[in-house]
């Protein structure tokens, strides 16, 4: 009886991964082959900034986080929709997203001002995420098994039909993506840096080094809310007065936003701004900070300075970009 259960159990197993396999070719077969041109730094005889009509107002966000959804299948099983959105609220967040799997969480408030619509994208094997902002239309195909480069191209080609916005989710996490990935990909507006999971800054210096106009997005991507290590720790500050999602949204992929590193969802310091001038540029901190650090190029550090609330660089003739980086623990 359990010799025959047991051989029962393994063609059942078998026959789903036959499935899987033949469902993943088919979907790999789908997939297009690129021609994609060689990376080009940024260039040129003046900056742009991105805070140069930054709104005086930052607006508290978080675009990624998970209930329960597709019957208990899926992680953030922990906690209701209904239960997310009210912890976030006593966190004192502008924005606060739900974004399940493949869904378009109905707990949440769709004629709420601040509300974005949101899922994550990806049901393959290695996590190669997106985020899919500004539409409740839900996109369902990817590639499920082995994909390469080209496919992961295809899948955020087939996302633009669907989704103003997207977002590439955790690119360190799962083995989704490599780094040399981000010297090619186009037709994302933004990379998740923070990420509770992982760190990606070296993911979006690639990008940026290659010529890609990407900007940061910072989350949580929350599971469980009773757990702190993940829960009120990335968030992104988005500048904008109107408290409207649209705006908001529009304002995240101009690139008038910033991300944050902290614990319990408290800010210890506040962008005040970026100014420029002619080949100059000067952050301003509301208060000092222990370290002000801006990187570059490859991701090398160009400026450092110590206990200030101000930090002041002059491009040099092999700067293609600067952006401010917080010093990782060794």
């Amino acid at each position: 009886m359990f010799k025959f259960l047991f051989k029962f159990l393994a063609t059942i197993i078998l026959s789903l991964l036959l499935v899987v396999v033949v469902v993943s070719c088919f979907q790999h077969f789908q997939s297009r082959r690129y021609s994609f041109p060689e990376p080009k730094p940024f260039s040129g005889k003046y900056l742009y900034n991105p805070y140069k009509d930054v709104d005086t107002i930052w607006q508290k966000c978080n675009f990624h986080a998970h209930a329960n959804a597709w019957g208990g299948t899926t992680d953030g099983n922990a906690q209701t929709g209904k239960d997310l959105l009210e912890k976030y609220c006593s966190m004192n967040y502008d924005v606060a997203c739900i974004s399940d799997y493949h869904s378009i969480n109905p707990e949440q408030n769709t004629t709420d001002s601040t509300f974005v619509p949101v899922y994550e994208h990806g049901h393959n094997l290695f996590k190669a995420h997106r985020l899919a902002l500004g539409s409740t239309n839900v996109s369902y195909y990817d590639v499920s098994l082995l994909h390469t480069l080209h496919d992961r191209q295809y899948v955020i080609q087939r996302l633009r039909n669907t989704s103003p916005y997207i977002a590439v989710a955790h690119p360190k996490f799962g083995g989704g993506h490599t780094l040399d990935d981000f010297k090619w990909l186009t037709g994302y507006e933004l990379i998740e840096v923070l990420n509770h999971y992982r760190l990606s800054d070296k993911y979006w210096d690639i990008a940026l080094s290659a010529g890609k106009p990407v900007w940061i997005i910072a989350d949580d991507d929350c599971h469980n809310i009773s757990k702190p290590e993940e829960t009120g720790v990335k968030w992104t500050m988005v500048g904008d007065n109107t408290s409207t999602g649209k705006n908001i949204l529009d304002n995240l992929v101009k690139g008038n936003a910033y991300g944050v590193d902290g614990t319990n969802a408290e800010n210890d310091n506040y962008l005040e701004s970026v100014t420029t001038d002619s080949m100059a540029v000067v952050v301003k901190l509301k208060k000092k900070a222990k370290e002000i650090r801006l990187v570059g190029q490859n991701g090398l550090l160009r400026a450092s300075i110590l206990n200030s609330d101000h930090i002041k660089y002059i491009f040099a003739p092999e700067d293609t970009y600067v952006r401010r980086n917080k010093k990782q623990k060794n």
